[in-house]
Parts: C-alpha cells; sequence; structure tokens
C-alpha cells in the first residue's frame, strides 16, 4: 500500500508491550497496587520487569537508551512512566538503581556523569 497523498510506500509501526493499567488491582495497606488474580493489570514493579532492568543494563552499559510511551490521553502513560504514592513509575525506579550502582563503585578511577532528558509531546487539535 501507498500514501495516497505523496505516493510513499506505508510505514509499518509495531510496539514491544501494551500495559493495562485502569482496573483489575487492588490497593495494599502500604498504597501500592496489586494485581488481582487473573487480572490484566499490569503492576509497576511488573513494568519495571518488562522493560526497566533491560534499559538500565543498556545504558549501564554506554549506550543511549530511549522509552517511548505512546496513547491517548488519559491511558496510563505518565502512571507507567512516574507513577505516584507507593507506585513509583519507570523513571523513578530507574534513577534508584543507578544510583545504586554508583554508590557501589569501588575503583576510584570510574567516575560517573548521569544525564536524563524527558520530553513531553502533545499534538492536540480543536
Amino acid at each position: 500500500m501507498h500514501d495516497t497523498a505523496t505516493g510513499q510506500p506505508d510505514r509499518k509501526f509495531t510496539y514491544d508491550y501494551a500495559m493495562w493499567s485502569f482496573d483489575g488491582f487492588t490497593t495494599d495497606a502500604t498504597g501500592y497496587n496489586v494485581p488481582n488474580p487473573g487480572s490484566n493489570y499490569c503492576d509497576q514493579n511488573k513494568a519495571w520487569e518488562m522493560v526497566g532492568n533491560r534499559i538500565l543494563d543498556k545504558a549501564w552499559g554506554g549506550l543511549n537508551v530511549t522509552m517511548f510511551a505512546y496513547g491517548q490521553t488519559g491511558s496510563g502513560k505518565s502512571y507507567t512512566m512516574f507513577g505516584y504514592g507507593a507506585n513509583r513509575g519507570v523513571v523513578p525506579m530507574a534513577a534508584d538503581r543507578i544510583f545504586e550502582r554508583i554508590r557501589a563503585n569501588t575503583d576510584p578511577k570510574i567516575t560517573f556523569k548521569v544525564t536524563v532528558h524527558m520530553v513531553e509531546i502533545y499534538m492536540e487539535k480543536i
């Protein structure tokens, strides 16, 4: 198929994961949202297991990494990325683990520089 306006071939896009964060959970005594048995709910720890460790390991190896969250307004992108309260998201979990690894370094010849960039893009139409 081709784009009728440009004549260019259609581009195919895919994704690694789709995460459900709307319902299907119970909030425990600490305020953490625990998935109900058999639900599709993706809690913050599962989101971290799915993407966080892999991204952090690549960054620790010296690569630039990107996590791209796409979806409709209110679909849970900010919740997964940042979280709230006991439901900490991928970004604060990554920060914790990065600085844990830095503190664990015992080689005085190794120095660290941590830089984080975040961009939020909206294409609102009236």
